[in-house]
């Protein structure tokens, strides 16, 4: 199982589009024995009725070791998943991010700006001075939220610590087309990415069409 691989590669991982119901988010902790899972599902069931696949959904695993250094930062947004730590560089609050997909109209960019404001203001009520946020932006250049997402990434004064340092790279291959897009990005702060050492696209999972992005510090 690849994310039983990355458990045993990596200390926290982020995870979108689990597709799981709110009552199966505890299966996230039986991935790797040593890890704790915190997330938030997509599907709402106060109609008690589910129609179709439930889309969506955050988590971050983080390893047990360290877990209670490592508090969530709860919201209601289901697209943002949040931890916290205290590092060298002073507190950082970690995002686990899955924006809207873009179909062109008036609600999804509405929603996008909503994400990008829930993340914000999480950061701000925080104590941290760091901010990292990561996972599957669904936003490509010339797409509607192009402009929203250079306008969020400004006001918190981040990096894109991927594309400063691959060259060429896709995170996400359609089934459908056959075309290629980097639409999964890590993007910190200048402290944060003043430690990143390498950072990959691990072509070689195939489970998903979303490509793993790692990044070590």
């Amino acid at each position: 199982m690849e994310l039983y691989d990355l458990c045993s590669k990596y200390d926290i991982l982020l995870l979108q589009e689990h597709w799981l119901l709110p009552n199966e988010l505890s299966c996230l902790n039986n991935i790797h024995p040593d890890f704790l899972a915190f997330g938030h599902s997509a599907v709402d069931l106060a109609s008690g009725l589910l129609v179709g696949r439930p889309y969506g959904g955050t988590a971050v695993l983080c390893r047990k070791s360290f877990s209670n250094c490592v508090p969530r930062l709860y919201t209601a947004n289901h697209r943002v998943t949040a931890i916290s730590f205290t590092s060298v560089t002073g507190p950082v609050v970690v995002a686990c991010v899955y924006m809207p997909t873009d179909y062109g109209n008036v609600n999804c960019l509405e929603e996008f700006i909503a994400t990008c404001a829930t993340i914000t203001a999480l950061f701000r009520e925080s104590n941290a001075a760091q901010l990292i946020v990561a996972g599957d932006f669904n936003c490509h250049y010339g797409s509607q939220y192009h402009g929203s997402f250079t306008d969020f990434i400004a006001n918190n004064k981040l990096i894109f610590s991927d594309q400063a340092r691959l060259n060429d790279a896709f995170t996400f291959c359609s089934d459908a087309c056959g075309s290629c897009t980097w639409i999964d990005h890590f993007l910190c702060s200048k402290d944060v990415d003043n430690l990143v050492n390498d950072c990959m696209v691990l072509y070689d999972y195939i489970t998903s069409d979303h490509k793993a992005l790692t990044v070590l510090c």
